[in-house]
This record gives structure tokens, sequence and C-alpha cells, in this order.
């Protein structure tokens, strides 16, 4: 199933975009959009926000996506989940994210949810699905879809896998609940591509970098990106893709990772199409 989200079909090429608060830098930069940070924007007063948004809006440079969802202190497993707290955060969280323009939100933060030790792993998952089930549709009505992001091991000890984030998505079933992959992660936790495959038309967004010391992917030759490129091509995705890296330069590095992108995706995708 060829998968496109509808910025792409609008705009006919791969939209890349970079986690980050510099807007201004990312635009310059010639990404097509930002990853906004949600748990920050999400703090802030009403009036703050206002004020936030606007300035936001006056750089002229989407902010499609969001990461850094639950602060690490809002726990949504364990024995000691608030959820009326969970739910009044993410209906606030829902309504900015709309305000701004955002589409996708990636559900990471290892922290919020993470397992205390000795907790039954099954019940932090069933503690997952249910959250997802309530908050898709919410998500629905916002026109927005909540991503599953796996998180390797070092920062989470629930969904460490883009296996188990697809068992996750499944559970949920919901339209607007679907499954990003993470070059860094699949690495760091030495996942096969093979289950980019399998996931399919779930795959809703991307996470990129090069995974030695998770800066800018900027050359074929300083990682063996192919096996990645060309699973996403095989599933026909054309969706969004988030630079979540380190730069030292982003004026300098920013085109470089840009154009290495869309070039190494249209490769890939030729020679699956041959």
């Amino acid at each position: 199933m060829l998968y496109i989200a509808p910025a792409q079909a609008e705009t006919n090429h791969l939209l890349v975009g970079y986690c980050t608060t510099d807007l201004a830098g990312a635009k310059a930069a010639g990404f097509d959009f930002t990853e906004a940070r949600i748990r920050e924007f999400n703090r802030l007063s009403d009036a703050d926000f206002t004020n936030f948004a606007a300035a936001s809006k006056a750089v002229g440079l989407p902010q499609l996506t969001g990461y850094w969802f639950f602060p690490g202190d809002l726990k949504v497993v364990g024995p000691d989940v608030h959820t009326n707290d969970v739910i009044n955060y993410v209906e606030k969280a829902l309504d900015r994210c709309q305000t701004l323009g955002v589409k996708t939100i990636v559900w990471g933060s290892g922290d919020s949810r993470r397992a205390p030790e000795g907790f039954s792993r099954e019940t932090a998952f069933q503690q997952l699905v249910a959250l997802g089930k309530r908050f898709a549709p919410e998500a629905q009505k916002h026109g927005i879809t909540i991503v599953a992001e796996p998180l390797r091991k070092a920062e989470s000890n629930t969904i460490n896998s883009a296996a188990e984030g697809l068992q996750w998505v499944e559970a949920v079933s919901h339209p607007n609940f679907q499954l990003l992959v993470d070059i860094y992660h699949m690495t760091e936790e030495k996942e096969d591509t093979a289950i980019i495959v399998q996931a399919g038309s779930h795959i809703h967004h991307v996470h990129m970098s090069n995974p030695h010391e998770r800066v800018f992917p900027l050359r074929a030759e300083e990682f063996d990106y192919q096996p990645f490129f060309l699973a996403l091509a095989k599933v026909g995705y054309q969706g969004t893709v988030s630079i979540e890296a380190k730069t030292a330069n982003l004026a300098v590095e920013g085109p470089k990772a840009v154009e290495f992108i869309r070039t190494s995706m249209s490769a890939a995708a030729r020679q699956v199409s041959k």
C-alpha cells in the first residue's frame, strides 16, 4: 500500500524537517518544517503560549510535527499514574498543537513511560494501550495523528523496538495512532530493517540521523544507510522525515542533510521499482 501524507501529496517532494526551537535557522537551512517540543510549550501560560504561537507563525515555517510529548514526572505507566492529570495534559497539548498546525505527535517520552523496577511489563503495555485508545479519537478530532516512538533501552524500558511499537499500534487499532521508525534507535537495538516492511502503511513518520554519535546525516560513506532507505522505499513511504540529531553548523550541514535524505530516498525508490 502506497502511503502519501497529505502535505507530501501537495508538494510532490519529500518533506524533511528538523527537531529544534530555532525556526529561523531551520528555514534558512532549507528545511520544510520543524518538529516542536510539546512539553515545553504546553507548560506556558495561555498568554505566553499566544505570544509563542504568534512568533512561530511570523517565521513562516510550519511546525508539522511535535516531540518531547510528556514531561518525565507525568507517569503514564506504573502504579502511580494519575489518569485525570494525564488526560488534562493531553487535551491541552492537542488544543495547542492544533493551534500551531502540528499534524503528527511523536509519543516517545522515555522517562514518562518508564516502568518502575519489578512492575509487570505486560501491565505497563496494557496501560499504554488503554491510553492510546483514549487519546487516538481525540487526536482525530484535532486533525492529528499520534505516533508510537520505540526508544532504545538506555532511554526507557517499554517499547524498545519497532516490533514492539507495531504491537502497540495494532493493539490500539485506530487510524490516528500509528508508528514512527528511527534509524538511531533501531541501530542501537540492532533491529533488522525488515520490520519496516512488516509494519508497512502503519509507518507515519521517520526520525533520521547518522547513528554514529547521532549527528546530521551527510554522506553515504559515513554509515550503511541503504537498508533503512530501501525498506522505506519497499513500503512506498513518502511521508515526513525529521532529523533528530546534533550539528556543529546548521547553516552548512542543514542543506547537505536535506539533500542527502531526499537523494537517498529517491535512489532507493528507483532501485525498488526496477
